[in-house]
Order: C-alpha cells, then structure tokens, then sequence
C-alpha cells in the first residue's frame, strides 16, 4: 500500500525556516543562513551533515524558482490520491468474544451437578440417556443465545478499496466485497466512523465483525453497515480525501 504521507511533497518551506507566505528575498535569505549552518565543511565531525545541506539546496532550487514554487505550491494544496486504498488494522485479542466459551464450560458443569442432585446416574440406562441429551440439549441452546451477543473479535482485519469495489478481510477471510453500483451512499463521520448503505442482497448474511464492523442493519430498501475505523493506519483526511476523488464511490460531505 502507498503509504499515506508519500502522496504529499516535501516541506521545503519547514527545511528553510520560512512561512509558505515568504517573498523571493526572504526564501533566498533563509537558504543562505541555512546553507552555511549546514554545509559539511562547517560541520567536519558531523556524518549527516552533507544529508541536511543536500535538503537544504534542494529546498531552495524549488522555492527560488518562481514557476518550480508555484508547482509544489499547488501539489501541497492538492495532494495526489493513490489509485487503491489498504486499510488494516491489528485488532488486540480481547476476551469478551470468548465469554460464550466460558459459559459453555459453565454449562455442561452445571448439567453434571442437576444430573448428580437428581440421581440419574443410578438409573436404568435410558432415563440417563434421556437426562443427558436434555440436559446438553437445554445448555447448548442457551449458549448459542448467548454466543448471539458475544460475537468473537476479529484480530486481523483489512480493507481494500478501488475504483471498482469494496472488501473487507477479517483473520484471512472475505466477509464483504461490494462493488460501488451496489452502494447508495458512503459516509465518514467524526471520530472514524464510517457508514455505507448498501443493497440489501449484497449484505445477505453479513454480521457484525467486532471491534471493525460494528453494526449490520437490516432495512426495507439497504442495508446500513457501520464501520469504526478510528484504531486503523489510515488518518481520516487521507480516507476522505480517498472517497471524493475516486468517481464511482457515491460519497457524501463529512459530517461537521
């Protein structure tokens, strides 16, 4: 994945010392105090110093050229948006997806305990077997009920997004791909909060993928997916900026 910060150029303004607002003189000012602070004939016992007067000149060869300045002036306004976007994330393996597990445990010790309060294991050997498959029958529904509201927390989850569609990959397995013309609207909100509707036959089956994919709303005419992408790589300007200019995507204005 391109990293997000390659798509910007150089300050050359932050290596000269200047403001973006500085005039010729005061450009061409700054690069010779700082040409002389930095040349490695100033700075003999100094291994970088040859790095930073290299930086230095080549700042000044942009901003000292008025038609090179107002180039990179408007490549700073203007970054260049990569043409695929990765989002990852290393989700911490948190226990409260397992409780179900625990509670199973719970369960089936529970069943001994009823069965050994009952004396079923003195009786003939289809009343036990009955007891048994009841009482594992009664705990296994119970803890699929509760394994509906503790769902697992994926570890390892990533997204791909292009011109063409959506994906999403949670432990090495595809949960979601969408291409953007089954997609009504995309939208990020403050905190990382992303939210796309979709068509409803495209999230046939979908459930939330906890800490990620925080919620699957099931609705007549789409089906809205909430997203929280707040602990990604990816800062939320660069997905912003991502949606927008990638034309297919339907994305909305960010939420003030």
């Amino acid at each position: 994945m391109p990293r997000s910060d390659d798509a910007s150029p150089p300050d050359h303004y932050a290596r000269l010392g200047v403001r973006p607002s500085a005039s010729a003189d005061e450009i061409r000012a700054a690069y010779r105090k700082k040409a002389q602070e930095t040349h490695p004939d100033q700075n003999p016992d100094d291994p970088k110093a040859a790095e930073r007067f290299r930086t230095i000149k080549e700042a000044y060869q942009v901003l000292g050229d008025p038609e090179r300045r107002k180039s990179y002036d408007r490549a700073r306004k203007s970054p260049q948006v990569p043409e695929v976007l990765r989002i990852t994330q290393q989700a911490p393996a948190g226990c409260g997806g397992y409780l179900w597990r625990v509670f199973a445990g719970l369960a089936a010790v529970g069943v001994f305990f009823v069965l050994e309060a009952l004396g079923v294991w003195a009786a003939d050997v289809w009343t036990l077997s009955l007891a048994v498959g009841g009482g594992a029958l009664v705990a296994g529904l119970v803890t699929a009920l509760v394994a509906r509201h503790f769902p697992d927390e994926a570890t390892d989850i990533s997204f791909r997004l292009d011109a063409q569609r959506f994906r999403m990959r949670a432990d090495g397995r595809t949960v979601l791909r969408v291409g953007w013309g089954r997609v009504d609207r995309v939208e990020v909100r403050n905190g990382g909060q992303m939210v796309m509707w979709v068509d409803p036959a495209a999230a046939q089956g979908l459930h939330p993928v906890p800490p990620v994919l925080t919620a699957v709303d099931d609705r007549r005419d789409s089906a809205l997916l909430r997203f929280d992408l707040s602990e990604t790589d990816v800062p939320q300007p660069v997905l912003i900026s991502f949606l927008r200019a990638t034309e297919p995507i339907p994305a909305s204005p960010p939420d003030e």
